[in-house]
């Protein structure tokens, strides 16, 4: 029986070392690809390297891996317009592949990894109690479980503070461009050229909007979608008040304008309430680590010299 759990903890350890491997060159793989398309769009000629047959095959396989770690923890039918893609558009991960790699690794951290761990300390800590395991591998198990949610929230909340930092900046390349003769549209198509460099997010998600009114979405259907994708309250204000600029014909400029100076003082209150909780926030490290080390450096010398005399005053 025990030859029996070291082979299966063996066979375990080897297809969840396995797994992120295929997940891993996954990955490289498809920005390989990724690269060699731009350079195609960009010289309009293809490169004599091509993928080989055998890189084709290996991507096959890691594509077959990957759907079979994501089916176990990817939700029913239809989650593609459910909250759960949102997550990922909120995120500005828009790779069609990047749910199955996110829910595969969920997956391997959840089920695979805890079953490698308990089967390892079995072997490695015999005489564990089996309390004490169970507890351990129900914790690893949820970690693997949440972890990989709690960094896609992180990276969700990364890049709105980002685009909400440069949203007035591109309100104000809004103001100049419908203040020159420009229609909402071409503003829009414009400023995401503009600000490409300066907060590539926000751009993407303009220039998103851009194309989905080239392809025949209508502008409020165009703006609700930016403002659904981008996930910033800022910007759904701004979207409510370009719809009701488009419903009743009312000028742009100066309701962007005063929009503009609304959220520059918002980022200023934001920046006072920052600076505002610095104190409160370094309370915690003077109290632990400064004030011990400013009294031992100046009443270290005192003590030691009261040490001193009163040993001296203690002999006969």
């Amino acid at each position: 029986m025990q030859a029996l759990l070291q082979l299966l903890a063996i066979l375990l350890s080897g297809a969840a070392v396995a797994s992120v491997g295929l997940a891993a060159g996954g990955w490289m793989a498809d920005n390989t690809f990724k690269k060699r398309l731009s350079g195609i769009v960009r010289h309009g000629w293809a490169p004599t390297d091509g993928t080989s047959p055998e890189r084709r095959a290996s991507a096959r396989k890691v594509d077959t891996v990957i759907d079979i770690l994501s089916r176990l923890s990817l939700p029913e039918e239809g989650w593609q317009s459910s909250s759960v893609h949102l997550k990922f558009l909120q995120a500005g991960i828009l790779d069609k592949r990047a749910p199955r790699y996110y829910f595969a690794v969920k997956t391997l951290l959840s089920l695979v990894f805890p079953a490698v761990l308990a089967l390892s300390s079995h072997f490695v800590l015999p005489g564990i109690p089996f309390a004490r395991a169970m507890a351990l591998v129900l914790f690893t198990a949820a970690a693997g479980y949440y972890l990989p949610e709690l960094l896609l929230r992180l990276i969700t909340r990364k890049r709105i503070e980002r685009m909400r930092d440069s949203l007035p900046d591109m309100i104000d390349l809004m103001v100049i461009c419908t203040e020159s003769g420009m229609g909402i549209d071409a503003a829009i198509a414009r400023i995401s050229c503009e600000m490409a460099r300066a907060n590539p997010e926000l751009a993407k998600e303009f220039y998103l909007s851009a194309l989905e009114m080239r392809a025949g979405a209508t502008r409020i259907e165009a703006l609700r979608n930016l403002a659904l994708r981008s996930h910033l309250e800022e910007l759904q204000d701004l979207v409510s008040m370009l719809v009701q600029a488009d419903k009743f014909g009312t000028g742009l400029a100066e309701s962007l304008r005063v929009q503009s100076d609304m959220m520059r003082s918002r980022r200023a209150q934001r920046a006072e309430e920052l600076a505002a909780k610095i104190p409160v926030k370094m309370l915690l490290p003077l109290v632990l680590f400064i004030f011990p080390t400013l009294l031992a450096v100046l009443l270290g010398p005192a003590v030691i010299q009261m040490i001193k005399a009163l040993s001296k005053e203690a002999l006969p």
